[in-house]
């Protein structure tokens, strides 16, 4: 078996192997003109190899670099160095894709006498990094949609509302209270008492840790949308801390009962369900005899 050093590599010889390269190549010297160039970077540009001979190479290859300090061939040649990176060529209103490598190439003396250039379509390699891009960010999409989901979840089951007597509900409210938080309570408290029609509402604050005039507002706010509903509200758990925060920014509670603790609450609703179910049957009662007396008369 012959190793190279025993094969006549004549011209001929030398371009059938660069002819096999699946990749453009193509070599110029100092003045842009191409000396030679394989078969695959003359189709890339809807060209023939014989066509692009002797040929400026910016006049076969129309990029955004040529004929300006970007040249690639220049870049290499003037700095000896290896340049490499990705940009557009174009053909016939086409523009595709390519990552390049330009070399200074040297004759036997050292010195510099053109460039050699390799190109390749990027185009399926940018496609598939397109697809899967648009992949990773529908991951990333339903990951975070997943997040607010169970966020919301989490909160739901933070802020639970709990029928605790036939028209009394219940609010306890544990960790920190933000505005986030509060809009939440607020719309299940108010959608259960749309649900039991209750009269009461206990919001029981022994959980919260603190509370600024920002989550004293919002408990304000509730209060106000629960008497809309004809709804009275009952706050417990009021702590020495909590009730100096309140003093201090002058919050008004007017409209708010005030209880120690929820069972406290939970006494007083059902105490005041019990004498107005009194009244109303005291009422049922005179109606009845009123009528009664005027079937007499009559």
């Amino acid at each position: 078996m012959k190793d190279l050093s025993e094969i006549n590599l004549d011209e001929g010889f030398l371009s059938e192997i660069i002819n096999a390269i699946t990749s453009g190549i193509f070599v110029t010297d100092l003045e842009n003109n191409i000396l030679m160039i394989n078969r695959a970077g003359a189709k890339m540009v809807g060209k023939s190899s014989g066509d692009c001979f002797d040929r400026k190479c910016y006049d076969i290859f129309d990029t955004p670099m040529c004929q300006t300090n970007e040249c690639t061939c220049k870049i290499a040649t003037t700095n000896k160095v290896v340049n490499h990176g990705e940009t557009m060529l174009h053909v016939d209103g086409r523009e595709i894709p390519i990552e390049f490598t330009s070399r200074p190439l040297k004759n036997f003396e050292g010195e510099i006498i053109g460039c050699v250039e390799n190109f390749i379509d990027i185009s399926e390699r940018l496609e598939k990094d397109r697809i899967i891009m648009e992949q990773k960010e529908e991951l990333l999409k339903k990951r975070e949609e997943d997040i607010r989901h169970l966020q919301d979840e989490i909160l739901e089951l933070s802020t639970p509302v709990i029928e605790v007597w036939n028209g009394i509900v219940a609010l306890p409210l544990i960790g920190t209270l933000d505005s986030h938080r509060a809009h939440i309570a607020m719309q299940r408290l108010l959608e259960s008492i749309e649900q039991t029609r209750s009269s009461f509402v206990i919001i029981d604050i022994t959980g919260v840790p603190t509370v600024d005039s920002e989550v004293a507002s919002h408990v304000l706010q509730t209060a106000g949308a629960v008497r809309l509903m004809g709804c009275e509200t009952i706050l417990t758990g009021v702590g020495p801390h909590i009730a100096r925060v309140i003093s201090e920014g002058n919050v008004d509670l007017e409209n708010i009962i005030v209880q120690a603790r929820m069972t406290d609450g939970l006494h007083y609703a059902i105490g005041k369900l019990a004498e107005r179910k009194e009244r109303m049957n005291r009422v049922a009662s005179l109606i009845e005899v009123s009528g009664s007396r005027s079937g007499h008369n009559r």
